[in-house]
């Protein structure tokens, strides 16, 4: 190959480079305005969008001022309407006051004379009030004293009740005693001094203990059908059986309770009505008599 064949060779391939290097320049121009194009684009139409809503928006607003421009306007046409209604009214009203100030003058002498009627009625009133209050007063302390004599009578009733109950169990002892004593004097020629002594022991041990005054108990445990109840203290407070305790309910006497068995903090006895409708039940209190027991 010739010098000149050698120069064709590299001015084609410097041309080649320049052409591709052409290409490769205006590919990436493309490249970058169709990017620009499309963003702005992009940028356009949401620029348009926006103008859209900012439109929209400020046709909203429009009309809504259109419509409360129309609403005060008939506002105030209804005001202007009342207004003259009013100032009718005041006319109407001043002449009627003016006819009112004549009848005011002549009526202000009766005002007078209702005044000092109803100043007296006032006193008389207040008199009267004062008159109840002292009669409350003294309904007040004699409900109270009522009540003092009302439980002191209750306090009696029991005591008296228990002070009845007390007799009759001596009276009963005595009538015990004085047949079981007959017994003893129709069986001593035949029975011994021995005999005599061991009797003597029975009657003693079948007489039942009395209990000590002012002991106070509750009910723990009351049959529905048997009358028996049973209470909170027992042999340890001096009670056995025979004994009969004084069942009540504040101060309500109910019965008497019969004790039939003893243990040392318990006892069961037999409840006794003072009347059908009498019912003893759980926490009512029972006490062996009122003697000695603080009133």
């Amino acid at each position: 190959m010739t010098v000149f064949g050698k120069i064709l060779v590299f001015l084609n391939l410097l041309f080649s480079i320049a052409t591709g290097a052409l290409i490769v320049f205006v590919f990436t121009t493309r490249s970058n305005w169709v990017a620009a194009y499309n963003d702005a684009k992009q940028k356009a139409e949401t620029a348009d969008a926006k103008y859209l809503a900012e439109k929209a928006s400020h046709d909203n607003d429009r009309k809504q001022a259109e419509v409360s421009l129309k609403g005060e306007t008939s506002e105030k046409e209804q005001l202007a309407l009342e207004i003259q209604k009013l100032q009718d009214r005041i006319t109407r009203l001043q002449k009627s006051a003016d006819d009112q100030t004549g009848l005011t003058n002549q009526s202000a002498t009766e005002i007078q004379k209702v005044q000092a009627e109803l100043n007296q009625i006032k006193s008389e009133r207040e008199a009267l009030v004062n008159e109840k209050n002292s009669a409350r007063d003294k309904v007040v302390l004699i409900q109270k004293e009522l009540d003092e004599q009302r439980k002191i009578a209750v306090n009696e009733s029991l005591q008296a009740k228990n002070l009845l109950q007390r007799v009759t169990n001596l009276l009963r002892t005595v009538e015990e005693l004085t047949v079981r004593t007959r017994e003893l004097e129709a069986a001593a020629p035949g029975g011994g001094g021995g005999g005599s002594g061991g009797s003597a022991n029975s009657v003693l041990q079948d007489t039942p203990k009395s209990a000590p005054p002012g002991v106070r108990g509750r009910i723990t445990a009351a049959g529905k059908d048997n009358g028996l109840a049973q209470i909170n203290i027992g042999s340890d407070s001096g009670l056995s059986p025979g004994n009969v305790l004084i069942v009540y309910r504040g101060n309500e006497y109910l019965g008497d309770l019969t004790i039939m068995r003893t243990e040392a903090k318990e006892a069961v006895g037999k409840f006794t009505p003072k009347s059908r409708s009498a019912k003893v039940v759980e926490g009512d209190s029972v006490i062996t008599s009122f003697a000695g027991a603080p009133q």
